[in-house]
Formats: structure tokens, sequence, C-alpha cells
């Protein structure tokens, strides 16, 4: 599993005062970002997969000046698509705030058709969702 800190900022919050559900959405995209980067070694993220699916469950409102603790980790990996959980929760309180799930496919934007995974990358993701990581 990958995990880091977010600290809510005003510009994430709406009126009513709690962090904005696109907010929420970004904070998972920042987490997919953070996988490939730190966990599968990628300098530059080109185009390699298409978010396919998102399914967001908001258990209970984030405010500012709460910090966010956003957990990823892989649920699934197939052939050409392959799936993250995700967990976000108030650090301080523990109060559990979203649970998460998106589908992810690998990509050729320019030939606009999905690709199998790298088997280099589908090792990994294999042994991280094993391991439960």
């Amino acid at each position: 599993m990958l995990s880091f800190e977010v600290e809510v900022w005003f510009g994430d919050v709406v009126s009513f005062g709690h962090v904005n559900n696109v907010a929420i959405a970004r904070y998972l995209e920042t987490a997919r970002v953070k996988y490939f980067m730190e966990k599968l070694g990628y300098k530059k993220l080109e185009p390699i997969f298409v978010l396919r699916r998102i399914e967001i469950d908001y258990l209970s409102p984030l405010y500012l000046g709460e910090t966010a603790v956003v957990e990823i980790w892989v649920e699934r990996v197939g052939n050409t698509s392959f799936d993250f959980g995700y967990r976000i929760y108030e650090k301080k309180s523990g109060r559990e705030v979203v649970k998460a799930k998106s589908v992810q496919v690998w990509y050729d934007v320019r030939e606009n058709k999905k690709l199998p995974i790298p088997e280099d990358v589908k090792e990994i993701m294999v042994k991280d969702a094993r391991r439960g990581e």
C-alpha cells in the first residue's frame, strides 16, 4: 500500500465548509500518479493508461484545517486493465472519509485502442495485489 498526506486547502472547500467532491477525485488522481512514479519508477507519466470507471463512497466530510491521509493499493490486475482501491481518512481523528475503487485500462492514445499491460509492470502490480500493498 502507498499512502501520503494532503493538507486541506481553502480552494478545496465549498461554501458548506467541507471538501468538494472534485477535490476528493483529485486526491485519488494524485494517488494513481504517485503509485506509478513511486512504486513503478516512472520518471515521467506518459499517457499509459486511461481511467475507465471510478466509484467513490463519501462517508464523512473533511474540513479546512484537517489533514487527509490517502491510501492506494492494487486490487486486481488483468491483461489490459487493473483496479485500484482507495481509502481516505482524517489523520488526527482517524475518521474515515472516503472509500473508492477505480478501473484503469492500459491504452495507446495514438492508435485509440487498449493494449496489454507490459509484463514488468504487471509483475510488480500482481505482487502488490497479493501482499495487499
